[in-house]
């Protein structure tokens, strides 16, 4: 009968365990998704909001599939399981397939330039990555075993395409939501952000289309006093600026009269484009609100310059051409990854302390 009674109790103690585990994973998830929801209400613009973004999805997606199980629906929660564990590395594998392919068609029509090698390179890079985890899996476990200083490169090679996967998925998922988010109608300013000329002297088919997207904004702004302010510098092997090119086919192509044109044609990078946009703004408007047209891939990154300034205002993507998006989109990334250099280091200066931790009295 003790016996009995003290296994009710133990029972009935690791079920209030399991209750209160229950609890604390569902406070867990909803304090995620809160937190997001707090970062976003106060800056979509923000570096936190990819990581709070797919943080939110993940949680969500595996505490939804743990609902399932708790209400019996099995066959539910095991295919909520499959996905991630079977679907997605497959999806990963095919997605390098995909991106060497891809590289071999940008090269082709694009021709042969550092920026457009990287669609092929990431698709490499998944590949090794597999290869990695196959030569490791494959009955290889006592050379590693053996072998700590190889171990621990493993550790690092993984642990790196992890963090790097992680925030490159992240930086992907929101960027796509951020393309998504309704645009207000009043701005005082649309910024082109220029590109590179055709001859020197004439807008790309890529150009074309930011110009065309900021002309449809133009017309549908609430504003008529708004203004289209055309950036861009001139290049070593330009025959005028990029501001003048564009100033010269929205006057050319387009019903925009020349008095509602400013021209910024000092700028030389994207960070410079908003920055002395935002001066020339600055000595007409009190507090003005910016629209700045660029391509799809690169409104993201561009706002996090235009909230590092302190400037007011949203990003408006135009169409890019399928083909060149997987290498336009890696170089954001890269571009992101070289601004935000010195948390990356963090992350392997944790490691490094960590694997001396690990490794105390066997390697040192």
């Amino acid at each position: 009968r003790i016996r009995g009674r003290d296994a009710l109790f133990f029972s009935l103690d690791n079920y209030d365990k399991i209750e209160s585990l229950k609890e604390e994973e569902m406070y867990l998830v909803i304090g995620i998704v809160l937190a997001f929801i707090v970062s976003f209400w106060k800056d979509n613009r923000s570096l936190w909001n990819p990581v709070l973004f797919l943080l939110s999805l993940i949680s969500s997606y595996f505490y939804l599939g743990y609902l399932f199980y708790q209400n019996g629906y099995e066959k539910i929660h095991f295919a909520f399981f499959i996905f991630p564990f079977i679907l997605l590395p497959f999806l990963l594998f095919l997605s390098g397939i995909f991106l060497i392919y891809n590289g071999v068609i940008l090269l082709k029509r694009e021709g042969r330039s550092k920026a457009n090698y990287l669609s092929m390179l990431l698709g490499i890079v998944i590949l090794v990555f597999f290869a990695l985890i196959s030569f490791r899996l494959g009955g290889q476990n006592e050379l590693f075993y053996t072998n700590h200083f190889l171990n621990i490169l493993f550790v690092f090679i993984f642990y790196s395409y992890f963090i790097f996967g992680f925030a490159f998925t992240g930086f992907m998922l929101y960027s796509i939501l951020y393309l998504f988010i309704p645009k207000k109608k009043h701005y005082d300013f649309i910024i082109i952000h220029g590109a590179g000329l055709l001859g020197g002297e004439k807008v790309t088919p890529l150009l074309k289309r930011r110009i065309d997207k900021a002309v449809e904004a133009y017309h549908k702004s609430k504003n008529s006093n708004i203004k289209i302010i055309a950036s861009g510098g001139q290049g070593g092997d330009e025959k005028i600026s990029e501001a003048q090119a564009i100033t010269n086919y929205l006057l050319e192509e387009t019903d925009v009269p020349q008095d509602a044109i400013i021209l910024e044609d000092q700028s030389r990078t994207t960070y410079e484009n908003l920055l002395f946009s935002k001066e020339l703004g600055e000595k007409l408007v009190a507090k003005p609100q910016f629209l700045f047209v660029t391509n799809d891939y690169h409104v993201f990154r561009t706002s996090t310059y235009a909230r590092k300034l302190n400037m007011k205002g949203d990003g408006l993507g135009c169409r890019t051409a399928g083909y060149y998006i997987p290498s336009a989109f890696i170089r954001e990334y890269v571009a992101l990854c070289v601004k935000m250099k010195w948390l990356f280091l963090a992350f392997y200066v944790l490691l490094s302390v960590l694997i001396l931790i690990a490794y105390k009295g066997i390697i040192w």
